[in-house]
């Protein structure tokens, strides 16, 4: 199968945790080995998976990824990880007297983590790159419900361990469910994570962390190693926080990506999560300045830059999580990351199917014409599909788009979009259209009422609702992979599989599988967030905050980076009076 690669970047702690559950969906929806039928994938995992072997002669898959963070944030993983065997020379030690060992103890691991490791024992026989596909399909001694954890973190339904990891996640590493490669995770020594006396939350901070020779060079060299591993590398994606010192390190990574590679696709989503301790004035400001700062660098360098947070207000203030009619979920990070990573897993489709896939910079370079840089991602999470009902009335029953919302603060869908990709996956065959009670009585639009496969009533239901909007779709028949370690974020009237029930799962049954449908757009709606962004910037003097000015930024560059601002909202709005 002939691949174009991706290379994929992590580039912040938030980032991380959106990564992390991103790659878990992927990981259990597809299957490795020889045996299977390659013509029966919908998904060509070799876009974004490298195969390699390690020196049992194992064959192993494992992201094409650089994940970046701070030193600290690991936990229990190691940091070359565990499925090459990495070798360190002891250190030549030349004191000549007595020398005490200091050991620290390893942190505890959560229930997930110690099922995956006792899995993995049992499984030592095998083939270490086939790791099971989902941790739901392994049969338990006792099938009866049980709770197995004294603090109810696991419990057992049928054969289905039902995993409560809420009070458990500190960091992204406590829920990974896969392998890396030793040269994914790269730590910045300098800093250490959750270390308030030496914070790492000025833009200026990650500039001048990357100035650094010793830090640019290691940057390049886990980079170089999995661009120089593709044979048609056809561009990057990269999650990247832009609210605190990550935003300037990132940005000096993409501005080097843009030189060194100007011909492949730049796809940046710039991640902000729901909650952050911001107890002062200052520390509002900070997260402020760092988003404007970050947000003109990333629509400068990107071929796309897509803001992403599940808070509906940013700014001034940390506004209310986005409500969704069937989730229930926290504003934590690992709640929110999960809802991110499975709207981008959903978004990539297109260019990731193995049938007419799209190049990233099909999508990038059309988006962004006309100097439109930003794109909003809406979600449909799950998609609203009865039991037994049928799609074509789901989508007359929410008027459209009325059940989409925008994963982008300060917005509402007011205008038509300019130009957008759907993606729709999950919807069984056997529910396109069939006649129901409540079909019965409602008269279906003719371009809908023809249509034979879900793929028709896409493509019909765009045309038909968004007429002057170019529009594209794929679809895929496998709903997103939602079993643990994914958070229990779905109302109890949700299937197992995603679907609307008029009555509730068991109260220890998870959801495995759902239907879902985003919308990448290109829509004048994005100037609601960048003039909120604007006016906010606009009334912080930056001659008061010292530290963005001992860290290397100009009073000229901070007024440029507002007109920029005004500049990125005019490309959408010529009639803009700001």
């Amino acid at each position: 199968m002939s691949s174009k690669e991706i290379v994929t970047l992590q580039i912040g702690h938030y980032s991380n945790f959106v990564g992390t559950h991103l790659w878990n969906i992927q990981d259990a929806s597809f299957h490795y080995g020889p045996s299977v039928d390659s013509s029966s994938r919908e998904i060509n995992n070799d876009i974004l998976f490298r195969e390699g072997q390690n020196l049992m002669g194992h064959i192993t898959y494992t992201p094409r990824l650089v994940a970046f963070d701070l030193r600290g944030c690991l936990n229990t993983l190691k940091q070359e990880g565990k499925l090459y065997e990495v070798t360190h020379e002891e250190e030549d030690i030349k004191w000549s007297g007595d020398v005490t060992m200091h050991k620290s103890v390893a942190p505890p691991k959560n229930r997930f983590l110690r099922d995956l490791d006792e899995q993995e024992a049992v499984q030592s026989q095998e083939t270490i790159g086939n790791k099971i596909d989902s941790i739901e399909d392994v049969e338990l001694k006792d099938s009866e419900l049980m709770a197995v954890d004294e603090n109810q973190s696991e419990a057992v339904f049928g054969s289905t361990t039902y995993y409560n990891l809420d009070d458990t996640i500190t960091v992204w590493s406590d829920f990974i469910r896969l392998y890396l490669h030793p040269k994914s995770i790269y730590l910045m020594d300098k800093y250490t994570h959750g270390n308030e006396m030496e914070k790492f939350d000025i833009f200026g901070c990650g500039q001048q962390l990357m100035s650094d020779y010793a830090t640019r060079t290691g940057v390049e060299d886990h980079l170089h190693y999995f661009v120089e591993d593709c044979d048609q590398l056809q561009g990057f994606q990269i999650l990247l926080d832009t609210y605190d010192g990550f935003g300037g390190f990132g940005t000096q990574i993409l501005q080097s990506l843009e030189d060194d590679y100007s011909s492949k696709g730049l796809l940046t989503m710039g991640v902000t999560p729901a909650l952050l301790p911001d107890t002062t004035a200052y520390n509002r400001a900070d997260r402020i300045i760092n988003s404007a700062l970050s947000y003109v660098s990333c629509a400068g360098s990107s071929s796309l830059f897509v803001p992403l947070s599940m808070a509906q207000e940013l700014w001034k203030k940390m506004g209310p999580p986005r409500v969704f009619d069937h989730l229930q979920y926290n504003p934590t990070h690992y709640h929110t990351s999960a809802i991110l990573a499975a709207a981008l897993d959903n978004m990539t489709m297109p260019f990731r199917t193995t049938e007419s896939p799209l190049h990233i910079w099909d999508i990038t370079k059309t988006f962004s014409s006309l100097g439109r840089k930003l794109a909003c991602l809406q979600l449909c999470l799950p998609f609203p599909l009865e039991t037994d009902g049928n799609l074509v009335d789901s989508i007359l029953n929410e008027g459209g788009q009325s059940s989409w919302r925008p994963l982008l603060p300060h917005m509402e869908n007011k205008s038509s979009p300019l130009m957008q990709s759907v993606a729709l996956r999950g919807i069984p065959k056997t529910q396109i259209k069939q006649v129901t009670l409540a079909s019965k009585s409602k008269e279906t639009p003719q371009f809908l009422s023809s249509c034979s496969n879900v793929d028709e009533v896409l493509q019909n239901y765009l045309t038909g609702f968004f007429p002057n909007c170019f529009n594209a779709g794929c679809v895929m028949s496998d709903g997103c992979k939602v079993g643990s370690p994914f958070p229990h974020i779905f109302s109890k009237n949700i299937t197992k599989d995603g679907l609307l029930s008029r009555m509730n799962r068991h109260e220890y049954q998870g959801v495995e599988s759902v239907p879902m449908l985003t919308s990448l757009q290109s829509t004048p709606d994005v100037t609601q967030m960048l003039r909120h962004l604007h006016k906010e910037a606009s009334q912080l003097n930056i001659k008061k905050h010292h530290r963005f000015l001992e860290a290397g930024l100009e009073e000229d560059d901070y007024t440029e980076t507002l007109s920029s601002l005004l500049a990125l909202c005019k490309q959408y709005d010529h009639q803009s009076d700001l």
